[in-house]
């Protein structure tokens, strides 16, 4: 058997119809894991709200005693001059089980722990794109998104029930971890069963449904706020049990198993897609053996049965058994790459440290923003919806660009209208002091450049794995998660730099996103192309 990597993946997607019901119902399937990232990710603005308390008196204390002053952190004198410490607990507004915070008691010398869960969440998304990604190009794609998804439900359960506060900081690290391996294999496999005309459906419906999703946690955590935070947790894990059918109704990536030569799964992968597609399986078929795979007009027995299964067009069992059994004898040695292979090639090098780069970028600007701009007033779940919402626009604007301007000039301009929001508002803020004309201007800008970030996420969500070959393409795109993840990382401290320096953080983040703007230039356009197998095709997009 020669090397299958000769063959023209997207001709056989074609083949068994470009948007076909088995696509349409495989990709609905793989975003089906964005609800586990969105909710896991997303659900501590809820459990982990500010539960307002003052020190608890002693329970011995007379009701007529005034000499002391229970403060929020500490006993004060009734003339100030002597404090001590909270050292008979707390008193909460409301029921110390309302939030974690509160249920372990988490404020004034403890209150930085609260963030510290949601940093090491990060962490261990940086570590599972890291890890999982590259097991995702050796193992498959469906193996690791069905374990990281059963992953993500278990130690989301163990968070909910953790006894402790270190118990639920290693179930979130955890968490991250296995959020990763599920997420970021989903949408290599949703970019991977779809031909190059296809893709920006991707990116577009991709967008709709991750703003769909938080908007759902909103109304969630609403009708579940009279109940203790470990039971909205425990509402928001349970739809991820999911995981626990997933590898029933899933398939293996087509163009991963052509990659690795798994020419038998190959087959029955196709022939399941052509039985739901309601296409004659004879002509994905043909297309899988036409390259001299199997030369059908020998005398061999094992062409004899190949070519009565492509004349019948017909896949009994009993002649697909015959056939894979055949066909399964013959082995073809497959070129592995690893990401040492990457840097070994000066221009794929180049363009991973660009492509780095933008993924920081984004991350850190897209937070960034969030936690340097004013909240809106009112209440937290109007607001945290209304912020969900905003998201829409963008898919919109890339649906209407990825394939008429391409990913290049799409991310291009996203990241160039980000960089002109969010330096026009830092220029508006260093003059406009005190002037409620241009502090409205500056939100503006602000806004403007809020757009263009979440704009530019969603394209190289879909622009990134579309540079890389087949067998490295999951773990580049698990590198540039983890950068971003170091991005993210960093955004809290742009609250902090506001404090001191208020126009600094947006000059940063433009400043990024200028620079951005000007490297993706050097990158490939990919638009119309077929997804690279091999490094040798990814030289091509550059010619």
């Amino acid at each position: 058997m020669k090397d299958m990597r000769d063959i023209d993946v997207d001709e056989i997607l074609v083949a068994l119809g470009s948007r076909g019901k088995y696509q349409m119902w495989m990709y609905f399937l793989s975003t089906l894991t964005f609800i586990t990232d969105a909710f896991h990710e997303l659900s501590i603005v809820f459990i982990g709200q500010t539960n307002p308390q003052k020190c608890a008196a002693p329970p011995d204390l007379p009701a007529n005693q005034t000499d002391k002053i229970f403060d929020k952190c500490s006993i004060l004198s009734q003339n100030q001059t002597n404090a001590s410490s909270c050292i008979y607990g707390y008193q909460y507004e409301y029921p110390p089980d309302f939030s974690f915070v509160s249920d372990f008691d988490l404020v004034c010398g403890q209150a930085a722990l609260r963030d510290l869960s949601q940093t090491l969440l990060n962490l261990g998304m940086a570590v599972g794109a890291s890890t999982l990604t590259l097991a995702s190009d050796k193992y498959g794609r469906k193996p690791v998104c069905v374990l990281s998804h059963l992953g993500c439900l278990a130690t989301g359960i163990g968070a909910s029930f953790a006894p402790n506060y270190a118990v639920f900081m290693a179930m979130r690290f955890l968490d991250g971890i296995f959020q990763q391996g599920s997420v970021l294999t989903a949408v290599t496999y949703a970019i991977e069963l779809f031909p190059k005309e296809k893709r920006r459906y991707i990116g577009f419906y991709g967008q709709v449904t991750w703003s769909i999703y938080v908007m759902c946690i909103a109304p969630i955590a609403y009708f579940t706020r009279m109940y203790t935070w470990r039971t909205v947790s425990l509402v928001l894990v349970s739809f991820s049990l999911y995981s626990l059918i997933q590898y029933w109704i899933t398939d293996e990536s087509i163009r991963w198993l052509v990659a690795n030569n798994r020419l038998e799964e190959t087959v029955k992968v196709v022939k399941r897609a052509a039985r739901i597609n309601g296409v004659n399986v004879k002509e994905p078929l043909k297309l899988i053996y036409q390259n001299e795979l199997l030369p059908v007009d020998s005398d061999k027995p094992t062409d004899k049965l190949l070519a009565k299964t492509l004349d019948s067009g017909e896949d009994g069992k009993g002649q697909e058994k015959t056939l894979d059994a055949a066909l399964g004898t013959q082995a073809v040695h497959v070129e592995k790459y690893t990401l040492l292979d990457i840097f070994k090639n000066k221009r794929l090098t180049i363009t991973l440290i660009i492509i780095w780069f933008a993924w920081f970028t984004n991350s850190l600007t897209y937070y960034g923003i969030f936690l340097t701009s004013s909240s809106l007033a009112g209440n937290i779940y109007l607001n945290f919806f209304l912020n969900a919402l905003v998201e829409l626009p963008t898919a919109f604007i890339y649906w209407f660009t990825i394939d008429r301007f391409g990913r290049k000039k799409t991310a291009i301009s996203f990241h160039g209208v980000a960089a002109f929001g969010l330096i026009g508002a830092t220029i508006l803020r260093m003059y406009g002091d005190n002037n409620e004309a241009i502090s409205i201007s500056a939100t503006i800008f602000s806004l403007i450049g809020k757009l263009g970030i979440s704009g530019s996420f969603n394209v190289i969500f879909v622009y990134t794995p579309e540079v890389f070959p087949t067998n490295v393409r999951n773990i580049s795109f698990g590198t540039a998660s983890t950068v971003a993840r170091i991005g993210g990382m960093l955004a809290p401290f742009s609250n902090l730099l506001a404090e001191s320096v208020p126009w600094a953080p947006g000059a940063i983040f433009g400043t990024c996103c200028l620079i951005v703007t000007i490297t993706i230039l050097y990158l490939p356009e990919t638009m119309g192309k077929e997804l690279p197998l091999t490094m040798d095709d990814v030289n091509e997009l550059y010619d």
